[in-house]
């Protein structure tokens, strides 16, 4: 086995995730060769991190402005599952989705996701990416029937940063009314959208959001051909589905760090995010009353991934808080239902 195939072997065992906490080159040398069986030369090792550390598909990541490792969260095979993101003219044709992506494309992607679920967090939401659903085992009509992201937003109280208890009154009047406590989006993201794909893009869109109580089409590019801005307008606003450009340029994409570092993002890395989005609203997200519960049961029954955030959903109502989806994960052991019923 090379050096190459064991540091990737090693490397995950010892990086933090956090790029907060990155370990220093000197340190991370003495780690991995506690882990080595071979001996090697601090330069070797130093040149291996550095040559890696540009390489997607490694787990290693470099902070950015600034000396550490950590690890890289997103690689290439675990990024395949936003390649849908990507339109046909950023790509070339022949996988399931009806092309195959360049890995350029594919980083830009994710980096994308990771920022719409930053921003997210940032606002008190607890966004949902849907990765596993997009995986290599993904059909295409999976397009019609998922979103990427499902954007949790609590009525009666709690937070992205910690457990947070519930307004028990407030959640004890709303439930008298027979009012959901939370609303949820489904939110489909593109990179751009062009004239020859805007119309599968949106009524996928309006497709896999039938049954939340909100519907988005997320843009990363601006989008200015006047014609398509009104056609997105026209239909955004007769179905009722937001669509929303973040204005971000392939530049400003590349510029970004790898995804895993985005969504670690401390209160300043957000405000320098946001300076660099410039939001355009083509239309506004019309709400509807109530979840379509019948759409609820099969998503749920047909998947994992919805099957558990509705589970999560229901441990924080009968637990009168709200605590990050990760923390109930790891902590409650989540257990698929065979037949799931409403919130």
């Amino acid at each position: 086995m090379s050096l190459r195939e064991h540091l990737r072997n090693v490397l995950p065992e010892i990086l933090p995730p956090d790029p907060k906490n990155a370990i220093k080159g000197t340190e991370l040398i003495e780690l991995v060769k506690l882990k080595l069986e071979q001996r090697y030369s601090d330069a070797t090792l130093r040149y291996h991190f550095s040559i890696m550390s540009c390489d997607p598909s490694a787990p290693i990541a470099k902070v950015e402005h600034g000396q550490g490792y950590y690890l890289r969260t997103n690689t290439l095979d675990s990024m395949k599952s936003a390649r849908h993101m990507i339109s046909p003219s950023q790509a070339t044709f022949g996988d399931a989705f009806g092309y195959t992506t360049s890995n350029e494309a594919l980083l830009r992607a994710n980096k994308f996701r990771a920022v719409v679920a930053r921003c997210g967090e940032n606002e008190g939401k607890f966004p949902f990416i849907l990765e596993d659903t997009f995986g290599e085992d993904a059909r295409y009509e999976d397009l019609w029937k998922f979103p990427d992201v499902i954007s949790v937003t609590w009525q009666v109280g709690g937070s992205s940063e910690g457990a947070v208890k519930f307004d028990r009154d407030m959640l004890q009047l709303q439930r008298s009314f027979g009012s959901q406590p939370f609303n949820l989006r489904s939110m489909k993201m593109k990179l751009e959208v062009r004239q020859d794909t805007f119309r599968e893009d949106f009524f996928q869109c309006l497709s896999n959001s039938r049954w939340a109580h909100y519907g988005e089409l997320i843009i990363a590019e601006p989008v200015e051909d006047e014609k398509l801005i009104e056609s997105l307008r026209a239909l955004g606003n007769e179905f009722g589905i937001g669509v929303t450009s973040f204005g971000l340029t392939t530049d400003d994409l590349d510029d970004l760090p790898e995804p895993g570092a985005i969504r670690h993002f401390t209160e300043r890395a957000m405000e320098g995010l946001h300076k660099l989005i410039r939001f355009q609203r083509i239309s506004e997200s019309r709400p509807r009353s109530e979840l379509g519960w019948e759409h609820v049961r099969n998503l749920r029954s047909e998947n994992k991934e919805v099957e558990e955030m509705f589970q999560w959903l229901s441990h924080s109502l009968d637990n009168g808080q709200v605590q990050p989806f990760a923390n109930f994960r790891s902590g409650s052991g989540i257990q698929r239902v065979a037949s799931p019923a409403p919130v």
